[in-house]
């Protein structure tokens, strides 16, 4: 993995490296032969979707030139979206809409006006994120309407568009047949894991990549495999929720003049408001109890909008022996 450190360090496992390939790809297809290929990619909050959109986009900024400022790739987080001309008017405003998306009469105005903004600016990529804002506490006649917009963008503006959000947005784009079929390219992000010593071994390296970020690396090895076991038992392998806790430690030892070792990071944890019983850095090893995802999460529809709900993912738990091997704790 390769690390870029900045206020919050970008860490690139191959997964996401296929992902930044994967979406110069798409740009690439787009200049050489014309076809706009869509992707949709999904994962639990936290598993890095919008840091990497983000950093994708970050790293192909805008550029300003004589005519024109060039938007080669735009990432638009969705906010709470309750029509499709509210969406229009938000999208116009990122793009940096001169009206801001006033003055239009009505959906056709705003439409026809993002369609020649976008091809002003010359976007190559388009990066909707949040997109299960959309299905969230809306009718059917909402998620209906704006999943038919996001097909005429794919069609009228023949931009590769990367859908991106919780595992449920999936029931947003197959809510119309035309717009799934114009996604080719769908991915889920992995998440990390312990039960296997090959899975096990990603996410020590993953913790060995933030270590060196945050110049910890010399003075603890989280990759250690006690270290290791503790750092999953207390985040359940979430990517951000390890991130930050790597980064958190970092701080508190800055802040506070501490040592950095195994009490920095049972601090850390009680500072988060956990108590010494559920602390992962400070119960025995054979205490610990880890929580490896193991079926997403997905969306309940009720019979009104306000009454659907969110289906939490399902983890299986696993406990380690006194020589460090983990075990199942269900049998």
């Amino acid at each position: 993995m390769k690390t870029t450190f900045e206020d919050r360090p970008f860490i690139k496992s191959p997964f996401l490296t296929k992902m930044v390939n994967l979406f110069d790809s798409l740009r690439n297809k787009k200049k050489k032969y014309g076809v706009a290929s869509c992707m949709l990619v999904t994962g639990e909050s936290g598993s890095g979707k919008s840091e990497l959109a983000k950093y994708y986009a970050k790293n192909n900024p805008k550029i300003e030139q004589v005519e024109r400022t060039h938007i080669p790739v735009l990432h638009y987080e969705l906010r709470s979206v309750s029509t499709p001309e509210e969406f229009l008017r938000s999208l116009l405003v990122t793009i940096g809409d001169p009206q801001c998306g006033r003055g239009a009469r009505n959906k056709g105005e705003l439409y026809e006006r993002l369609i020649t903004l976008l091809k002003v600016v010359g976007i190559e990529l388009l990066i909707l994120d949040e997109i299960q804002v959309i299905i969230e506490r809306r009718s059917a006649k909402v998620v209906t309407g704006i999943a038919d917009l996001f097909k005429d963008l794919i069609n009228d503006t023949e931009i590769p568009i990367i859908f991106m959000g919780m595992p449920w947005s999936r029931y947003l784009v197959e809510s119309n047949q035309q717009l799934a079929r114009r996604i080719s390219y769908r991915y889920t992000i992995p998440p990390f894991r312990i039960s296997s010593n090959e899975e096990r071994d990603d996410y020590r390296r993953l913790l060995m990549c933030l270590s060196e970020a945050y110049g910890l690396s010399k003075k603890i090895k989280l990759e250690e495999i006690t270290m290791s076991l503790r750092c999953f038992s207390a985040t359940s392998g979430n990517l951000a929720a390890t991130a930050n806790l790597v980064r958190d430690a970092k701080m508190m030892s800055e802040m506070e003049d501490m040592k950095v070792d195994t009490d920095l990071f049972a601090a850390v944890l009680s500072s988060y408001g956990i108590d010494e019983r559920n602390n992962a850095f400070l119960q025995p090893m054979e205490k610990l109890v880890l929580r490896e995802l193991l079926v997403h999460s997905d969306w309940h529809f009720g019979y009104r909008a306000n009454k659907n709900a969110i289906i939490d993912a399902e983890y299986a738990e696993f406990g380690v022996s006194k020589s460090n091997k983990v075990f199942n704790l269900v049998g």
